[in-house]
């Protein structure tokens, strides 16, 4: 995951070897005022003439510790779900490497890979006699699963860290054709990011073990439903990229 280091004031010194620096470390530095607010995700502030490489070395290990909190609670979520440990990590890995085939901005890559985390948050939540069903949900057991994207997004919109993925936890079930939840928002009325998720979502889904059916379906099963529901379920032109650059065929 992107790491940012935000460098406060106008010490162009400090930022241009920050920057020269985190090129392919996965870090990426951010200049702001001192009296801007600081971007999401910030993972260390930076300012002054200190030695670049030791704060560098510290930016890494205060995003390192930022990251593994995020998975840690991701982690949560799934044990909540009874998934396998690392299904949402394995969610978070298809995102950077959606983010990357969609050229996507750094900033908007973090947002994605940190919603891939925490995109079910609001299932902590879920009863369990709902959650956990093995069987048919009834309407009313289906209405209360669907209120987990407005519980998540009220959690997340909460916490200033991450109201940046506020869209994509309320919107990853919202389907191109209309026919999602939880308002049924239709082609571009979705955000990209969350029309990107839904894609995620649904193949990991599919590809991944899970309580309520037997087996998981192949990778190339999963790519196969990507591409029957392109231009329905799925944003068309964001399935072309994650089908043409083989975003699925890697775990």
């Amino acid at each position: 995951m992107l790491k940012r280091i935000v460098v406060v004031g106008v010490n162009k010194p400090l930022y241009g070897v920050l920057t020269k620096k985190a090129a392919g470390d996965n870090m990426e530095v951010v200049q702001v005022a001192k009296d801007e607010a600081l971007p999401a995700g910030t993972a260390t502030v930076v300012g002054g003439a200190e030695d670049a490489d030791a704060i560098g070395a510290f930016a890494d290990s205060l995003g390192k510790r930022q990251e593994e909190l995020l998975e840690l609670i991701a982690h949560a979520i799934d044990s909540r779900e009874d998934l396998a440990q690392g299904t949402s990590l394995r969610v978070k890995n298809h995102a950077t490497r959606f983010a990357q085939a969609l050229g996507l901005s750094a900033a908007d890559q973090l947002t994605l890979e940190r919603g891939a985390l925490l995109r079910d948050i609001g299932k902590l939540k879920i009863r369990n006699e709902v959650l956990l069903k093995y069987t048919l949900l009834t309407h009313d057991e289906w209405d209360t699963l669907q209120r987990h994207t407005h519980i998540g997004a009220d959690l997340v919109k909460r916490t200033e860290g991450l109201r940046d993925i506020e869209d994509i936890v309320r919107r990853h079930h919202e389907c191109f054709d209309g026919t999602g939840y939880p308002d049924g928002l239709e082609g571009d009325a979705i955000p990209m990011l969350a029309q990107a998720m839904r894609i995620l979502d649904v193949f990991c889904a599919m590809t991944s073990a899970r309580h309520y059916r037997q087996g998981t379906f192949s990778v190339e099963e999963g790519l196969d439903h990507v591409k029957s529901e392109s231009g329905k379920h799925f944003h068309p032109e964001l399935a072309k990229v994650f089908l043409d650059k083989n975003v699925g065929d890697t775990d």
